[in-house]
């Protein structure tokens, strides 16, 4: 877990539970191991218990789309985007793998901020995550510890927009163990905002 981003690695540990938290564990020996059969299974049965629509239930071709519309797309095609480069190989598209995640976890924020305010549409349609994370702590509503994973969370999300892996010490900026956590971590805090909407 040393490859871990310090934001994935505050996610991992106050964020993820113990059973997550192995799953992500034995997953990356595994692929250290070489070992890629049914590599993901247990990625897929955390995201069955976390529950909700995710990567567990959606197809893993994105041709194949269940939401060609409504806001159930904003929330949901990013999770099937993520899904897919999952499947495609895990050591591929570890960036897009968070930037799809943290698609998912904007608009679930900006549909809470919409649910919890008047008015809230027209002033938060296209709010960013980092914008939405402020106007959500500053309800004062939601757990303390979520909130905190939501700012971690907007960081790892702008590093995979916009930044390019500039620290020597590291062959890329985005590993495999980044990804895993950064789709448990918006599958949880987008059920936790579903849930409390």
């Amino acid at each position: 877990m040393d490859n871990m981003l310090e934001e994935s690695k505050w996610l991992y540990k106050n964020l993820l539970n113990e059973k997550q938290r192995q799953m992500i564990d034995k997953t990356i020996l595994k692929l250290q191991d070489g070992d890629e059969e049914h590599l993901l299974s247990p990625l897929w049965e955390i995201d069955k218990e976390i529950g909700g629509i995710g990567g567990y239930n959606m197809p893993k071709n994105p041709l194949d789309n269940p939401f060609p519309g409504g806001i159930e797309r904003e929330f949901f095609r990013p999770l099937q985007y993520a899904a897919c480069e999952l499947e495609r190989g895990i050591t591929y598209g570890c960036r897009y793998v968070v930037q799809y995640s943290g698609m998912h976890l904007e608009a679930v924020s900006r549909q809470y901020i919409i649910n919890q305010q008047t008015l809230g549409t027209l002033r938060n349609f296209n709010s960013t995550l980092g914008k939405v994370t402020h106007k959500i702590s500053s309800l004062r509503k939601l757990d303390p510890m979520v909130i905190e994973g939501m700012f971690k969370f907007v960081t790892l999300y702008n590093f995979s927009k916009h930044d390019v892996n500039q620290d020597d010490s590291r062959k890329r900026l985005f590993y495999p163990e980044d990804a895993l956590v950064a789709y448990i971590a918006a599958r949880k805090i987008g059920r936790y905002l579903f849930s409390n909407t």
